[in-house]
């Protein structure tokens, strides 16, 4: 099955040109600990999928993708980042892999995930065109 969605939010991201995959990585979960839907399309390439097993669905950004309210629903309160690695980088395109937990009130991690992200350089910048993850995560369904 695949969604497209159809909100077009863009804003700018103050993307650096120097920046490195892992340092890409690293802010799109700032934004997502910040809750930042605008800011998570920004450091997107439209559209974007996702890939969870079999299932693939497209959005206009990452940020389209995630319902926090519903997310929070779950006993989310932010996303650590555990492991980060840079599984390949050329000119035109990088995959880092995240290990990552989701934290709830009590500083638990209570869910541990791992992600595969796709990124394309756009306009000398890097942007994320994709993730994948092999078992379940929760995004927070329909908005």
């Amino acid at each position: 099955m695949i969604f497209m969605s159809t909100t077009k939010t863009r804003i700018n991201t103050d993307s650096d040109s120097e920046e490195t995959p892992e340092q890409f990585i690293t802010k799109a979960f700032d934004y997502f600990n910040q809750e930042s839907n605008e800011h998570m399309n920004g450091l997107s390439s439209s559209p974007f999928f996702i890939t969870m097993g079999e299932k693939t669905t497209l959005f206009d950004g990452y940020g389209d993708a995630i319902n926090f309210d519903r997310i929070k629903e779950d006993g989310w309160v932010s996303t650590q980042i555990n492991e980060l690695t840079l599984t390949y980088e050329n000119n035109e395109s990088a995959l880092v892999t995240v290990d990552f937990s989701r934290i709830n009130e009590s500083e638990v991690a209570y869910s541990t995930s791992l992600g595969h992200y796709l990124l394309i350089k756009q306009d000398n910048l890097w942007k994320l065109k994709g993730a994948f993850f092999l078992g379940g995560l929760s995004l927070g369904g329909e908005k």
